[in-house]
């Protein structure tokens, strides 16, 4: 049984702050690049430079048998949820507000509750369901009305990334009981370095020279910096856990979009509204409840 003593989870959630920092600046470099460099390479670099220090890592940790997987069709489940939530995440970025996308993304358990009773035959209680369509009547709230400058594309991006997100999780769960998520964090990676330079060098006819130019030398710095924060938000992720069960540490999640509004608005000017607080207040508040109800219910 995990230690729950306060000083641990207080490590805990110290840890888990650092990986909700670590996302928000990766997204905001990533917002940053997307005019100069496209989706996709930024993603080849995410995937590959974050490998080299989770594959160190899991060889300290799990020795030679820091490869092995027992559930491959979930392993591969995960995988293929996991690259295109990452894929759309970075897609609604790249065209909305970073606190909004950090908003829409927090539907995540809503999606998870819903995806639970659809793949896991998990039973939904009625107030659990009520409590899902309140927060996606907050998720209206703050998407209508859809003015002439509104991009809808991002907004859809964005709880597409939420929705593979969701399916993701609900696999990771599964993967959880099996196997060591450090061994399926660099197969994840592995892939997405794969399938991301696959994707880009099709559809852009991926010249390497063009990218190692003199020009281009100084964008190569932040593009490695981005997998190296990546390794770290997933360590950091997974050892805020050692300290701290997940159910003490899930309602810290939603300090991602306070940090994301912060940023937003020193980076990019963000424009906060009453309409847009509102909603997030709706968003959180449901998804705090399903936690809550599904904790009580646990116990």
């Amino acid at each position: 049984m995990k230690n729950t003593s306060t000083q641990n989870v207080v490590i805990g959630g110290s840890l888990l702050f650092s990986e909700l920092v670590l996302t928000v600046i990766i997204a905001s470099v990533v917002k940053l690049l997307e005019p100069q460099i496209p989706i996709f390479l930024i993603l080849l670099c995410r995937y590959l430079f974050c490998l080299p220090l989770l594959v160190i890592y899991g060889r300290m940790s799990l020795g030679s048998k820091f490869l092995e997987v027992a559930n491959v069709r979930v392993l591969l489940l995960r995988t293929f949820c996991g690259f295109f939530g990452l894929v759309f995440w970075y897609l609604a970025i790249a065209k909305i507000d970073i606190s909004l996308a950090t908003v829409l993304l927090n539907t995540m358990p809503l999606f998870i509750t819903i995806l639970s009773a659809l793949i896991a035959h998990e039973g939904i209680e009625a107030r659990r369901l009520l409590a899902v369509i309140f927060g996606f009547g907050g998720v209206l709230l703050i998407l209508l009305p859809i003015t002439a400058d509104f991009n809808s594309l991002g907004a859809f991006y964005a709880l597409l990334g939420a929705l593979f997100a969701g399916l993701m999780f609900v696999f990771i769960r599964v993967l959880g009981k099996s196997d060591a998520s450090i061994s399926t964090a660099i197969w994840y990676n592995a892939f997405g370095a794969l399938a991301s330079g696959t994707i880009y060098s099709i559809s852009n006819d991926f010249q390497f020279v063009d990218y190692v130019k003199i020009e281009a030398l100084t964008l190569w710095p932040v593009l490695i910096a981005i997998g190296v924060m990546a390794s770290f938000q997933q360590f950091f992720l997974a050892e805020s856990h050692r300290y701290a069960d997940a159910s003490a540490l899930a309602p810290l999640h939603y300090l991602s979009i306070p940090i994301s509004v912060i940023f937003g608005i020193i980076l990019f000017g963000d424009v906060i509204t009453l309409k847009f607080i509102f909603g997030a207040l709706v968003i959180v508040a449901s998804s705090c409840y399903i936690f809550f109800s599904e904790r009580y219910h646990d116990t």
